[in-house]
């Protein structure tokens, strides 16, 4: 029988971890090794095809590690039982859903039990700064989204990515590990600040790991865990790293170029 899932007052410890995908031998990661903190902010950058969000997937547990341990609170991840896990956890992924129904039931599925609290959906939407939007809709929070669907509306990308931000800020109370996989990716330059303010509170007293190619986001991490082609080559705050003159140093001068 799976065992109940403690709280992550122990944060969570990544063992020789290695890992490739079912019917292909090539290794996405290998001999990862690390701790993450209780209510530490890790943000996970590098190239594509780094293993990034490979890692973060092992961490919720959409896939097991072919070698290596992941441990929660001192204890297998394999050992517990995944639906009780995955309470535990919220995720904003890259290629989030959107979902052909109501507003407020894109937000309301990321908490069932909250998906007829009516305060409690219209503050996730208030704290994603979608408030204005949504309520010039004709139907306000329970507008049909979708236009396969007969009477429904689109939104742009960025106010769909900011609705996933909402169904994860819907379950907070009860997440100990957030997940975000390149929140940002669909946000222009003038509002990603404001959505770096909300991550700064999904953070708050939890564990956090990003997946960002926006290294803007990297420096207001607790760490910066830089992969390379499956392996960790850097590991440091922004100050540490670019002294390091290595490859985060490399990325961010380049990226940071592109603004000026």
């Amino acid at each position: 029988m799976a065992e109940q899932v403690d709280h992550l007052s122990e944060g969570i410890q990544i063992q020789n971890l290695s890992f490739n995908y079912p019917n292909s031998e090539r290794k996405i990661l290998r001999d990862i090794n690390f701790t993450i903190k209780p209510n530490e902010m890790i943000v996970l950058v590098g190239e594509n095809g780094a293993g990034k969000t490979t890692l973060a997937k092992l961490l919720c547990r959409l896939y097991d590690p072919n070698a290596g341990n992941i441990i929660w609170n001192n204890q297998d991840l394999r050992d517990f039982s995944v639906e009780e896990l995955r309470k535990r956890i919220a995720v904003v992924m890259q290629d989030y859903a959107r979902f052909p129904t109501t507003v407020r039931e894109n937000i309301g599925f990321g908490y069932l039990p909250d998906i007829e609290n009516h305060a409690a959906i219209t503050e996730a939407i208030a704290e994603t700064g979608m408030t204005k939007v949504i309520d010039k809709l004709e139907n306000g929070i329970e507008t049909l989204l979708g236009k396969q669907l007969e009477g429904g509306v689109d939104l742009s990308g960025g106010q769909w990515q900011r609705l996933s931000i909402a169904r994860a800020l819907l379950r907070l109370s009860h997440t100990e590990l957030l997940i975000l996989d390149e929140p940002t990716a669909n946000l222009d330059p003038k509002t990603e600040n404001e959505i770096y303010e909300i991550f700064r509170t999904l953070a708050k007293g939890r564990i956090a790991v990003i997946v960002s190619h926006r290294l803007a986001l990297a420096k207001l991490a607790d760490r910066i865990v830089v992969l390379e082609q499956g392996q960790i080559i850097e590991m440091g705050t922004h100050d540490e790293l670019m002294r390091l003159e290595g490859q985060y140093y490399l990325m961010f001068t380049r990226q940071a170029s592109s603004y000026r």
